[in-house]
């Protein structure tokens, strides 16, 4: 699988074919999505209902260029990454510690450690690792409270009318009360094909009831997708999935579980820890 893969959860084909390559190069040649930062320069494409697609265009390593600088790049060739992000409606409040490159080569694409708070103030809070969107922007280089929008890019989901059918239907290894999220490995998932090559830290297994749900088309290329906002212990996240992923009924009021690649947006700093 290619990075271009992710496209697959917001409507787009699985693989890097002609038309799919086509709509990346005009993602890069419009000025009035690009986003520079001091490690290179994002290409952003966005829908009024939400589906982002962030591409990477890191500079070479050593090197900064002036903020005029009209440099060509290729928009195949060049292309080191890309993030795909849904603008929903989560807003989940934590504590954000560090914002760490994921790859050598491409030092606008990486991850934010964080934790999510105790549960009404008992037990303990809980690691939590998502793929930054805009890393290169607003990176995290001292621990601080933030609102963040939380996506999550579906690899499978499951949907039952009731916990208790959920609770009935599902394996005893993703027995798991409704509301929770669990980080989970590749090889923990071995019958869930993974889309797309995400990064392993941020894979997990959650479970909530549906407060929202619907249908959506990419309007470049007239696919489905469905985004529906799970209402989880920890706060409510936004979910994408192409429609060959889902099992069950999505409907407002069902639960669901689901394997996701989490990404997310710093939507406000808070303050110091």
């Amino acid at each position: 699988m290619t990075e271009c893969s992710r496209l697959h959860a917001i409507g787009f084909a699985c693989e890097l074919t002609r038309a799919t390559a086509e709509f990346i190069a005009r993602i890069a040649k419009d000025d009035s999505k690009r986003i520079r930062c001091r490690t290179g320069e994002y290409r952003v494409w966005q829908l009024p209902r939400g589906a982002e697609i962030w591409l990477h265009y890191p500079w070479p390593v050593g090197c900064l260029r002036p903020a005029n600088d009209q440099h060509p790049f290729d928009p195949i060739s060049d292309l080191k990454g890309l993030s795909a992000f849904h603008s929903g409606a989560s807003s989940i409040e934590m504590l954000l510690e560090r914002s760490v490159v994921a790859s050598a080569s491409n030092r606008l694409d990486g991850v934010c450690c964080a934790s999510l708070p105790a549960i009404q103030g008992r037990g303990r809070a809980v690691p939590f690792t998502f793929e930054q969107i805009g890393f290169a922007i607003d990176p995290v280089e001292q621990p601080v409270r933030a609102r963040v929008q939380i996506s999550g890019l579906a690899h499978k989901v499951w949907a039952y009318e009731s916990e208790k059918a959920y609770l009935a239907a599902s394996p005893s290894r993703r027995l798991v009360g409704r509301g929770a999220m669990l980080p989970v490995e590749p090889d923990e998932i071995k019958d869930v094909r993974l889309l797309y090559r995400g990064h392993p830290e941020t894979l997990w297994l959650v479970t909530g009831k549906v407060r929202r749900a619907t249908r959506m088309v990419s309007a470049e290329v007239g696919t489905a997708y469905a985004w529906m906002l799970l209402e989880t212990d920890r706060g409510d996240i936004d979910i994408i999935a192409n429609p060959d992923v889902l099992f069950g009924n999505v409907a407002m009021g069902h639960t669901v579980v689901a394997v996701v690649s989490m990404t997310g947006r710093i939507l406000e700093r808070l303050g110091p820890q």
